[in-house]
């Protein structure tokens, strides 16, 4: 397991009585972009916030099997859910900046979950941060700035470094190109193929020319099921499925 970030087995999950998620088993790589495709409603983003546990706060929820990341089941009685997400950070589909400086977005994990953090290391960890995600030569005079008056593709950056500092070790980006233009979509597809060399990553996305241009491995899911994992490439190019095949090839979905 060790060059599995993530490793379900048998996963089924609940909504109430609505099932959204059935018996999924697969593993998903290590330092690598995992894509998540499929309809809508067939639970990527489902499974997404399985992962930090996030779907919880929406009502009443119940599983069956299990999920590990990096080794640890996260629904074991033992997780603490603030630990847990400092491990699995998350960029969601529309920026989301908190109304605050620049400065105080970046630290705004430091200052929750670390305890006795000097000024000197929140300075490092806001130059470091900025520096990963290539906005701190344009904003290190601008720190104290309303993150909100950044452009959008900046905000997406800005949360993508919101979650450094706490040094997460698996990314999830919910179509986090969707309220881009096409400048921005590609800047935010370079910074994640960047961000491979020290995360493992996994993103949704409707765009199958996303997927094929940043992801190594895909997986294909319809109505709550694990239809087609394999590698991007032969995944698009020679599926084994034939849902998969008619997915990719537009005739439905």
């Amino acid at each position: 397991m060790r060059n599995h970030a993530v490793n379900t087995n048998e996963f089924s999950f609940w909504y109430g009585n609505f099932q959204a998620l059935k018996n999924l088993t697969f593993n998903i790589s290590t330092s690598k972009i995992t894509a998540l495709i499929g309809p809508s409603g067939c639970g990527k983003s489902t499974f997404l916030k399985c992962l930090n546990r996030i779907n919880e706060r929406g009502g009443e929820v119940s599983h069956e099997g299990s999920i590990q990341v990096l080794g640890h089941d996260i629904y074991h009685p033992s997780v603490a859910l603030p630990e847990l997400r400092k491990q699995v950070g998350m960029v969601f589909q529309k920026p989301n900046p908190l109304p605050l400086t620049i400065y105080e977005n970046v630290i705004f994990g430091a200052r929750t979950h670390l305890k006795k953090v000097k000024n000197a290391e929140l300075d490092m960890m806001v130059e470091s941060a900025l520096t990963r995600v290539g906005m701190w030569e344009d904003l290190k005079d601008k720190l104290n700035r309303p993150a909100l008056g950044l452009s959008l593709e900046k905000q997406q950056r800005l949360c993508i470094a919101r979650l450094l500092p706490l040094k997460p070790k698996l990314l999830l980006l919910d179509e986090p190109c969707s309220a881009l233009d096409p400048a921005g979509i590609e800047a935010i597809e370079i910074l994640t193929k960047d961000l491979k060399r020290d995360y493992s990553i996994i993103i949704v996305t409707h765009s199958m020319s996303q997927a094929k241009r940043v992801s190594d491995d895909t997986i294909f899911m319809y109505m709550g099921e694990l239809i087609e994992m394999n590698k991007t490439t032969d995944l698009f190019n020679n599926p084994t499925e034939g849902r998969t095949a008619a997915y990719i090839e537009g005739r439905f979905g």
